[in-house]
């Protein structure tokens, strides 16, 4: 069970997790790009972040959560059938002035050493043709994650703070930048490392979104 822990002040969430709902659809195509912006806006990885024995649940994890600016809602349901206890099926729905975007994912708690981090992987995509899809390639993003009873804490790595640590070659972590992500091409043992040595860093997870468990009451509305 994911224990308690102190909540930081995060930033207002607002058009800043677009990205994720993208992931929906793919991560892109794995063609290595030029990028017009500043650099890469998040990181992702090829491979999950665990292996079985890291899995963990929690089973108040369960339910609906949103923001402060109810902009972007994050819907957690535990599997019930064999095998299936320690994942959840994740929805995350974000407002974007009068339009509402969804996409569908599998989340795991996953405990590495004393701290927890949430792997997020998006379901398969139903559109466009099979060859279509095959040039697409859906990956993992990992957060860590604090957990209270009526708020959890999600804190993405820095992709500016990952990708100044590889320039400078005090990270060693195979990747390259795909679009808006820096994509992490190594193996799960070497995402496990990077995240386990890490974990107590508050500038490598310095990209925070707070939220806050919704009513019973308010979930059918």
């Amino acid at each position: 069970m994911v224990k308690e822990a102190g909540v930081k002040k995060t930033r207002k969430s607002s058009g800043r997790w677009s990205w994720l709902l993208g992931a929906a659809l793919a991560a892109g195509s794995i063609v290595a790009s030029g990028c017009d912006s500043d650099g890469p806006l998040f990181v992702m990885s090829l491979q999950p972040v665990y292996t079985p024995l890291d899995l963990e649940a929690d089973s108040r994890l369960n339910g609906m959560w949103s923001d402060k600016e109810e902009e972007v809602t994050f819907s957690f349901e535990q599997g019930t059938e064999e095998g299936k206890l320690n994942e959840y099926k994740l929805v995350v729905i974000e407002k974007d002035g009068g339009k509402q975007l969804s996409g569908e994912f599998e989340a795991r708690v996953v405990r590495l050493g004393t701290t927890y981090f949430l792997d997020i992987y998006p379901e398969s995509s139903k559109e466009g043709s099979d060859f279509y899809r095959l040039h697409f390639a859906r990956a993992h993003t990992i957060s860590r994650l604090e957990i209270n009873q009526d708020s959890i804490q999600l804190e993405f790595m820095s992709a500016s703070w990952l990708k100044a640590k590889i320039d400078e070659k005090s990270v060693d972590s195979a990747s390259v930048e795909v679009d808006d992500a820096l994509l992490l091409t190594g193996t799960t043992e070497e995402v496990r490392d990077l995240m386990y040595s890490h974990a107590n860093d508050d500038k490598a997870f310095a990209d925070p979104l707070l939220l806050e468990k919704r009513p019973v009451e308010e979930r059918g509305q």
